[in-house]
């Protein structure tokens, strides 16, 4: 599955296929699962700037917000729920749970780089010492 997420002016892309290898596709893996994982890291990093972009956006609009309620003489705790109600807030924090999601899903994908990562060297190794058998049986029988 190619998931799209768009942000900061860019678009990211991740495919559960840079997960898969096989016996066979092993090298070709490992020549690319590094500049994957570089290229993830790039934008989970990115992400995460977005995310506290996001927030500071939303913590500004809802104090402009909450004075202007607090002029109005509205109490503190109610100047906070006419605030919290206002268009401009909820659309504020919509985009910063949107934001939250990115950089979530980014990291997910980056654990399972990692972990896929980790697994071609374990299948790798188990390679090898099944071809280190193969070649003793080989020799024996000769």
């Amino acid at each position: 599955m190619v998931e799209r997420i768009s942000f900061l002016g860019k678009e990211w892309t991740i495919d559960n296929k840079d997960l898969v290898f096989t016996d066979a596709t092993l090298n070709q893996f490992f020549e690319k699962i590094g500049g994957i994982i570089d290229y993830v890291g790039a934008a989970h990093a990115n992400s995460m700037r977005y995310s506290s972009a996001c927030e500071l956006a939303y913590k500004k609009t809802f104090i402009e917000k909450f004075k202007l309620q607090k002029d109005a003489g509205k109490s503190d705790k109610t100047a906070e729920l006419y605030a919290e109600g206002e268009q401009e807030c909820i659309d504020a924090k919509e985009v910063c749970i949107t934001a939250k999601y990115y950089k979530d899903r980014l990291y997910a994908h980056l654990q399972a780089l990692n972990a896929a990562r980790e697994d071609g060297h374990n299948r790798g190794h188990m390679l090898r010492k099944e071809m280190d058998r193969l070649n003793i049986d080989y020799a024996e029988r000769s």
